[in-house]
């Protein structure tokens, strides 16, 4: 007499790790779409004029499930401009950590800082825009170079390789403020310097201020 196995579906032969983990990979490819269809879409229209409906159809998903991953699109904006911000740390890390002495840290930061800015040029215009609804997220991500040079400062402070007398908290502000004006005049029309111009001037007044010493 035969004996027939019973069948069963690939999916319930999964254990609940398995498919757990599936879920989550599905999950993960799908944020990363949303991602994608937002970095390609506010670099088209800016931030103002893209719905989160767009976002979900560029992505190939339904409306409702952007809202299972991001609450708005500021959200998603935030992320986007957070992660490359975090970029961007990790290249002035690399070129910080290249350099051998304070004038080449200086100038090789700088470089690593206008380079980003000029290869995402969309991004930079629509954080530094007068967009209120990127306001928010500029605001967090100038605070987070601010925090980062801060840090860096207080390090080069206890080692004794910079001047103490500024406070590290009231330099990086200044510094950001400054770097964010001179990169969102020159974003919008890289023709007024050339990106060499750009880097030499901001590396010269972070060293010596406007006048040689």
């Amino acid at each position: 007499m035969e004996v027939i196995a019973p069948t069963h579906s690939r999916e319930a032969l999964r254990t609940p790790a398995v498919r757990e983990s599936a879920a989550a990979r599905s999950r993960a490819a799908t944020r990363g779409r949303l991602l994608s269809a937002g970095r390609n879409l506010f670099a088209q229209r800016g931030l103002h004029r893209v719905t989160t409906h767009d976002i979900a159809r560029m992505a190939g998903v339904a409306s409702g499930t952007f809202y299972l991953h991001f609450t708005d699109k500021r959200e998603l904006f935030r992320e986007i401009a957070h992660q490359s911000v975090a970029a961007l740390q990790a290249r002035i890390a690399s070129a910080n950590a290249g350099a051998s002495d304070r004038a080449g840290a200086v100038r090789a930061r700088t470089e690593a800082l206008v380079a980003f800015v000029d290869e995402n040029r969309e991004l930079a215009r629509i954080l530094f825009s007068a967009d209120t609804d990127a306001a928010a997220v500029e605001s967090d991500v100038l605070n987070a170079l601010a925090a980062s040079i801060a840090d860096t400062r207080r390090q080069q402070a206890a080692e004794g390789s910079v001047w103490t007398a500024l406070d590290p908290a009231v330099l990086s502000q200044a510094l950001v403020g400054m770097l964010a004006r001179v990169l969102a005049w020159w974003v919008e029309d890289p023709t007024r310097a050339s990106r060499e111009t750009v880097v030499d001037t901001l590396t010269r007044i972070q060293l010596s201020g406007t006048h040689p010493v």
